[in-house]
């Protein structure tokens, strides 16, 4: 079954203020964790929430994960009646990078059975239609969930190791193409890629203006890349944001795409590591 994926601007507006919709502002920088927030206080979409990636949708890093692994499942619980989200809420979330920091998000929160969507375009489309903006700060409204928090579409290091052996799955990496190839790597203390992984960029799913490509558009480019079983394939990028927004463009393509390999390069890069110090 397809998740739901896109919201356009005028569709969010109409559902601003409504009761059971919750609004994401996930905007953030991987060079300046602060800016996200300045960003916000400079303004946002009425009502939203600002949303921490680093501190909110993942948990502590240590030497043996990526940048972003996944919260404790019931730290994440926990986050979500913070946010006055449960079952029932209608969930948008929001970035000014095409969706590429939103999608995690998305993913995350797709699996808990949320009703969530990705604006098309996020704050820079929402300001390019003039719709309102807003600098208060917003206090979300905690509310009891009935949600039993789980990530069974998270692929693990060792399905990784595992899949040399039994080649049950191709690696897709959402990384720009220089840094697949190792010739620019600023994040990670190795460059290159997982051997036997495929490259498709995020950034080929958006059009000039940072929305995405229309979804016939993107079913027959991403034709070009796979074959009919959608679980042969894994998704995967510098530390599992931006590999969600594979997952995001495929299903807004109409293709089935649910794992991701959330470690990444930067926690495969750390076993590299580890092994040359061996």
């Amino acid at each position: 079954m397809l998740l739901k994926t896109l919201i356009n601007t005028n569709e969010l507006a109409l559902l601003l203020g409504q009761p059971n919709v919750v609004v994401l502002d996930s905007r953030f920088y991987l060079t300046d964790h602060a800016k996200g927030k300045s960003e916000y206080d400079k303004g946002h979409i009425p009502g939203a929430i600002f949303v921490d990636v680093h501190q909110e949708l993942a948990g502590p890093e240590t030497e043996l994960t990526g940048r972003h692994p996944l919260p404790d499942d019931v730290v994440f619980s926990e986050q979500l009646k913070a946010w006055g989200i449960d079952s029932n809420t209608h969930v948008i979330v929001y970035d000014d990078m095409g969706g590429a920091i939103a999608a995690r998000a998305w993913w995350m929160l797709s699996q808990q059975d949320i009703h969530v969507r990705v604006l098309n375009g996020g704050f820079p489309e929402w300001l390019k239609q003039r719709q309102d903006v807003s600098l208060a700060f917003v206090t979300p409204t905690a509310t009891p969930n009935n949600i039993e928090v789980s990530f069974p579409w998270a692929i693990s290091e060792q399905a990784i190791v595992e899949n040399f052996e039994t080649n049950q799955f191709q690696l897709v990496d959402a990384r720009a193409s220089d840094r697949f190839n190792g010739e620019n790597e600023t994040m990670d203390p190795v460059a290159g890629h997982i051997p036997g992984a495929i490259n498709r960029p995020f950034s080929d799913n958006l059009d000039e203006n940072g929305c995405f490509k229309p979804a016939e558009q993107l079913h027959v480019e991403w034709q070009d890349w796979l074959s009919n079983n959608s679980d042969a394939y894994v998704y995967y990028c510098g530390s599992g944001v931006t590999a969600c927004h594979n997952v995001l463009a495929l299903n807004h393509a109409g293709i089935e795409a649910r794992q991701v390999y959330v470690g990444s390069w930067s926690q495969w890069s750390k076993r590299m590591l580890r092994a040359t110090a061996l």
